[in-house]
């Protein structure tokens, strides 16, 4: 299939992952904690731009948003945070968890409680009302829910494009960052830039 047909908007979403102020802020929790945030700013910037593309030509967007919530999660979920030390972010006690740059409508946004985007079953049933068959995947982190993302979406039968500038996470594991594209191009889909991506939506 060739790339333009694969990202026609009639059966295209555009999945935005956990742009959120833990993960991308200045100030955020990983920031704090001297993660190297350079990869961060300069891919929102290019975020944005397509976000308005996708919107020009039609094409579904939405974002998924972390949460710790406690009440929310199963036992081994906690056992998780208090036996084997899973680092919490996005703590609804904090402002971690809200949106950084970007300000999605309620109704495009799914919450989940781990790495997954679909342990939120409601994230497919949005997908599937739209008929999309091609998921484009950005946001953060890279080798985390992005790729978390990535291998359930091709699981689950969608094709996939990165567009590689536009994921992002700590830059001082770029090794990993470039693992998770090359499994894309290697098994799971198509690795493009923005711009291709925003001529074709433009066009």
């Amino acid at each position: 299939m060739e790339l333009r047909e694969k990202l026609d908007p009639k059966h295209t979403a555009l999945l935005v992952i956990d742009i959120q102020n833990d993960f991308a802020a200045p100030d955020g929790l990983f920031a704090k904690r001297g993660r190297d945030m350079s990869m961060v700013e300069p891919m929102l910037k290019r975020l944005q731009k397509t976000i308005e593309a996708a919107s020009k030509a039609c094409v579904p967007i939405f974002f998924t948003q972390q949460i710790y919530d406690r009440s929310k999660l199963s036992e081994l979920q906690k056992e998780q945070y208090d036996l084997d030390g899973k680092y919490i972010t996005c703590d609804v006690a904090t402002d971690g968890y809200k949106f950084y740059k970007i300000n999605p409508p309620p109704e495009s946004v799914f919450v989940k409680h781990d790495y997954n985007a679909f342990s939120n079953p409601n994230l497919e049933k949005a997908l599937n009302t739209r008929g999309t068959k091609t998921l484009v995947i950005t946001g953060m982190d890279t080798y985390w829910c992005v790729e978390t993302a990535i291998r359930n979406a091709f699981d689950l039968g969608y094709k996939i494009v990165v567009p590689e500038d536009l994921v992002a996470c700590n830059g001082r594991h770029l090794e990993l960052h470039n693992r998770t594209l090359e499994l894309t191009r290697k098994t799971f889909g198509i690795v493009i830039d923005s711009e291709e991506l925003n001529a074709i939506w433009g066009g």
